[in-house]
């Protein structure tokens, strides 16, 4: 079964129209969320993506999808944990970090301090290949040359790991 996304405008307001799973057309935009999980001693979970994924096949990445039709922003990144991680989380545990407009979607982007070993992780072998734990240069080195991320999305990761170290989060 197809997945079924809302459709958002160029104000990240939703239209009340819905998509299926793809790229939205010229003027729309879809919803998506970032997930970074790390433990209480700073480590943070990357995952290997499928080798059969449409985008970014093999490459590392953090957790994250596509929000689906009627969900929140904070429900999708619960239940893309969920599904790719066999990891739950309640919404007291999400800091919402920032988000970003691309030329087709908005970008939530959450951090969540969660004391878990790898062993814990039930991955979906259909969206993860594999898992590990990096420290905070390595994790920052991946967003920046691996995927490339721009320069605000860097500034958004930076911002909030200094908040979260701030605040003992």
């Amino acid at each position: 079964m197809a997945e079924i996304w809302d459709v958002y405008d160029e104000n990240a307001n939703r239209t009340g129209r819905v998509m299926e799973r793809g790229v939205p057309r010229s003027g729309d935009y879809m919803l998506c969320v970032h997930i970074y999980l790390y433990t209480p001693d700073g480590k943070f979970l990357v995952q290997k993506r499928a080798m059969n994924k449409e985008s970014h096949p093999g490459e590392w990445d953090v957790t994250g999808g596509a929000v689906l039709s009627g969900e929140e922003s904070i429900d999708g990144a619960i239940r893309e944990t969920q599904e790719e991680l066999g990891i739950k989380l309640d919404k007291s545990e999400l800091f919402f970090a920032g988000r970003l407009k691309k030329k087709k979607n908005f970008t939530d982007i959450y951090f969540v301090k969660k004391n878990f070993d790898l062993s814990d992780c039930l991955i979906q072998k259909e969206e993860v290949e594999e898992v590990k734990l990096v420290g905070y240069d390595e994790m920052l080195e991946l967003a920046l040359n691996s995927r490339r991320r721009d320069q605000e999305y860097i500034s958004i990761l930076k911002d909030a790991v200094e908040k979260i170290q701030e605040n003992g989060m």
